[in-house]
């Protein structure tokens, strides 16, 4: 089966999380046997250091077709980025064949790549990913809501990543959808079998930004491990709200327990979390949570709220979930993971997570998917 996927970026070097999740998908409908190609529409701002123009390439088994034009404004130029797309798109058609399948990730890319199947009349699939709809639709922008519409309008199937959203795209747009958990590349993480150490170390990791919670991660671990100093907390990404947490962690003076590690790539990650006793993040808000199950993948117990995404695999086997903004449960539950993160099966936790989110379970579960809508 021919499958193209539609990316807004790739992963390079510089950039190593920007399309990730559409890459991995690609690669792993690839090992399912497919003949996969990516069409990607990157219009990233200047502040993005790229090379611009047209690419044909290909990576880890996937051909690739990119155009890169720092326009910034990708939401607001839809008739223009369509165009462009169908350019792509006859141009891979020529070189590789006429698709089975296209499969679009996020709404917004979806709403442009909708022009395909409408004008070559190719099985339209879209995964929705976007945290931006996993909330009220009074919240959610008028030209969030426009883009979405046309996205679902348009797609043969909507897939969501967790229940929570699948929950939201249906009271907000009367869509119902499949629910497929996002692939995470497990290979890249590592179980490994730890021993308690002099200093129990927490790893929490995610964009620095507001609805991540990190703020009040600190707060809370702060309040939880005041007087204790063989505890430490060590914060992986990079984003708009560094300055603030770095000035919060000097407030709480907790700078020799709080460490601020920046945007790492995949190999430095599996490092922390390998290192790590324990996984925390105090999201407001997850459609997913991918981060969970690298985590868990090398045998991490975790603590999460019940924010939406983490809510469909955090139970008693593999951590603590608790509930979102609420400074007292998260206290208790870091002291509580302190006191008890070796009484894991952390093998088990490792094995069940691979197993789930494995990238040929999920491969192979969209492959019968698209299978079943092949015109």
């Amino acid at each position: 089966m021919k499958v193209f996927v539609i990316s807004k970026g790739m992963p390079t070097e510089k950039y190593p999380l920007n399309g990730i999740f559409e890459f991995d998908q690609a690669k792993a409908l690839a090992k399912a046997g497919n003949d996969v190609t990516m069409l990607v529409i990157d219009f990233r701002s200047r502040s993005y250091k790229r090379k611009y123009g047209f690419f044909e390439y290909e990576k880890d088994g996937v051909k690739v077709f990119e155009l890169s034009l720092p326009l910034g404004i990708y939401r607001r130029a839809l008739p223009l980025l369509q165009h462009f797309l169908v350019k792509i798109y006859k141009k891979a058609v020529k070189s590789v064949g006429k698709p089975d399948v296209i499969h679009a990730h996020f709404y917004s890319i979806a709403a442009i790549a909708s022009v395909l199947t409408k004008k070559f009349d190719v099985p339209f699939v879209v995964t929705e990913h976007s945290s931006k709809l996993n909330r009220n639709i009074k919240e959610i922008s008028k030209l969030d809501v426009k883009l979405a519409k046309k996205a679902y309008k348009n797609a043969d199937k909507v897939i969501t990543v967790s229940n929570a959203l699948a929950k939201n795209l249906k009271e907000n747009f009367g869509v119902d959808t499949i629910v497929i958990h996002n692939i995470v590349d497990v290979a890249h993480f590592q179980y490994v079998k730890r021993t308690p150490k002099d200093v129990f170390t927490f790893v929490s990791v995610g964009n620095i930004i507001k609805i991540k919670g990190f703020d009040f991660l600190i707060e809370a671990f702060a309040d939880a491990f005041n007087d204790d100093k063989s505890v430490s907390l060590k914060i992986v990404g990079a984003g708009p709200e560094m300055g603030n947490l770095k000035t919060l962690v000097n407030q709480r003076d907790m700078n020799d327990r709080i460490f601020l590690l920046g945007e790492v790539g995949r190999d430095k990650l599996e490092e922390i979390y390998q290192e790590g006793d324990a996984f925390v993040l105090a999201s407001r808000s997850e459609t997913f949570g991918v981060v969970f199950i690298e985590a868990m993948a090398t045998g991490l117990p975790v603590i999460a709220t019940d924010c939406g995404g983490p809510s469909d695999f955090v139970n008693e086997k593999n951590g603590y979930l608790i509930p979102v903004d609420d400074k007292k449960s998260l206290v208790d539950a870091l002291v509580k993971m302190r006191n008890n993160a070796y009484s894991f099966n952390t093998l088990e936790v490792s094995e069940l997570t691979v197993k789930q989110f494995s990238p040929e379970n999920i491969g192979n579960t969209l492959t019968n998917l698209f299978r079943g809508i092949i015109r």
